[in-house]
C-alpha cells in the first residue's frame, strides 16, 4: 500500500535546483534542469561573494557590520546546503523512497491510517512553516520598495563592480537581489521540511512499530522477528539520516546563534517603522526555523524511548520464552534514544533550543555594551 510522503519537501527541492521533478525523464530535460541547478548554485554563491567583498571594503563601524553579516551568513549558509544537497542528492532521493518498500511500507488499512494522520499533520506544519518563510522574505523587499528604491538604495549591502545609481543598472540589480534572496528562501524551505520530514516519518515508524507489536499472533517467534527488523531498520535509518545531514545541522545551530544576535542588535538601531516590522518578522521566522529542528528532534527521542511500553501494552504474557528473548534486546538497545548530532558539538532537542537563546541574547547584550 502506498502512501506518498514529503509532497511539500519535493516541490521546494525542485524549485531550488536540488532534485528534478518526477515527470523530467528525458536525457534533455535532465540537461536542463541541471543547467538550472547551476544558475542557482552562482546566483546564491555570487551574492554572498558580492556581500563579502562589501565587509571587506565598505564596512566601517559595527552598525554597518551588523547590517551586513547577519543577511550575508544566511545566504552563504544557504548555498552550503545547497551544495551539500546536491551532493547527497541519490542518497536523499532514495531515503524518501524507501518509505515505500519493506518493513516500512503499510501492510493493512491501521497502518494506512497511521501514515495518512501523520503525513496530514507534517504537511501542515511545512505549510504554516513555509508561510513563514517565504512571508518573511516578502516581507524585507516590500518594506525596501518603500524605503530604498527611491533612494536608489540596494535591499541588502553589497559590493557590485559597476555604478549602480542610474535607473537600469538598479533595477537590474534590485531584481538580482530579490530572485537570489526568493530562492535562497526557498532552499531554505527544501532543506528545513525535508529534514523534519524525514523526522515526522521516523515518528510515524514507531507508532506502525507498536501496532505491529501489539499483532504479534499466531506465528509469534517469526512476527517478533520482523518487528525485531523493523526496529533495526528504523536505527539505522535515523543514523543515515543524522550522517546526511550532520553539516547541515551544524551549519544551522551556528548560522542562527549568529544571526540571531545580529538581528537583535540591528533592531535596537531601527527607527523606521516598516524596518523594525521586516526585523520582527525576520526574527520570529529565524526562531521558528531552529525550533522546528530540535522539536521533530526532541518527538523522535522521545517516542524512541517508549518502544519498551510498547511491547509491554502487547499481549507479551502469551509469547513463548524465544519470542521473549528476542524482544529483550529490543529493550536493552532503546535505553539508548535515537539522537541526530552533529559530532560532540550539537545535538537537537528542546534543551539545545533553550540553549541557544541564553546564548544568542548574552552574545546580544555583549554587542551592546560595546557598542
Amino acid at each position: 500500500m502506498t502512501v506518498h510522503t514529503l509532497q511539500c519537501s519535493r516541490i521546494f527541492l525542485s524549485i531550488c535546483g536540488c532534485l528534478p521533478p518526477s515527470s523530467w525523464t528525458s536525457t534533455f530535460s535532465k540537461s536542463l534542469y541541471n543547467i538550472y541547478t547551476l544558475f542557482v548554485w552562482l546566483l546564491i554563491f555570487s551574492l554572498a561573494s558580492a556581500q563579502i567583498l562589501d565587509i571587506i571594503i565598505n564596512v566601517e563601524n559595527q552598525d554597518q557590520f551588523s547590517d551586513n553579516f547577519y543577511i550575508t551568513l544566511v545566504v552563504f549558509v544557504c548555498g552550503c546546503k545547497l551544495s551539500i544537497m546536491l551532493k547527497h542528492r541519490r542518497s536523499i532521493l532514495s531515503l524518501i523512497d524507501s518509505f515505500e518498500n519493506e518493513p516500512f511500507s503499510t501492510t493493512n488499512d491501521d497502518e494506512v491510517k497511521i501514515r495518512s494522520k501523520i503525513n496530514k499533520m507534517n504537511e501542515r506544519i511545512a505549510i504554516v512553516y513555509t508561510t513563514l518563510v517565504e512571508v518573511a522574505a516578502v516581507s524585507i523587499f516590500v518594506r525596501s520598495y518603500f524605503t530604498d528604491f527611491k533612494k536608489r538604495k540596494l535591499t541588502f549591502r553589497a559590493w557590485l563592480p559597476y555604478d549602480y545609481s542610474e535607473l537600469l543598472p538598479y533595477v537590474f540589480s534590485y531584481a538580482y537581489q530579490a530572485i537570489t534572496a526568493m530562492l535562497c528562501s526557498c532552499q531554505s524551505v527544501a532543506c528545513d521540511t525535508l529534514f523534519a520530514g524525514l523526522l515526522i516519518q521516523i515518528y510515524s515508524q514507531f507508532e506502525i512499530l507498536g501496532k505491529r507489536l501489539k499483532n504479534i499472533q499466531k506465528d509469534e517467534n517469526h512476527s517478533a522477528k520482523q518487528c525485531v527488523k523493523h526496529y533495526q531498520k528504523i536505527y539505522i535509518f535515523s543514523r543515515t539520516v543524522n550522517e546526511k545531514f550532520k553539516t547541515v545541522i551544524f551549519l544551522q545551530f551556528c548560522s542562527i546563534a549568529f544571526t540571531l544576535c545580529f538581528n537583535l542588535y540591528r533592531m535596537t538601531n531601527i527607527t523606521i517603522v516598516l524596518k523594525f516590522l521586516e526585523a520582527s518578522l525576520y526574527l520570529i521566522r529565524t526562531i521558528a526555523q531552529i525550533l522546528y529542528y530540535c522539536w521533530c528532534s526532541n518527538e523522535v527521542k522521545l517516542k524512541s524511548l517508549e518502544v519498551p511500553d510498547m511491547i509491554f501494552n502487547s499481549n507479551w504474557t502469551s509469547w513463548d520464552e524465544k519470542t521473549k528473548k528476542i524482544l529483550l534486546l529490543v529493550m536493552t538497545r532503546t535505553t539508548r534514544p535515537i539522537e541526530f548530532t552533529s559530532g560532540y558539538l550539537v545535538t537537537l532537542n528542546l534543551e539545545s533550543f533553550v540553549a541557544l537563546m541564553k546564548v544568542s541574547y548574552s552574545v546580544f547584550n555583549l554587542l551592546k555594551q560595546t557598542k
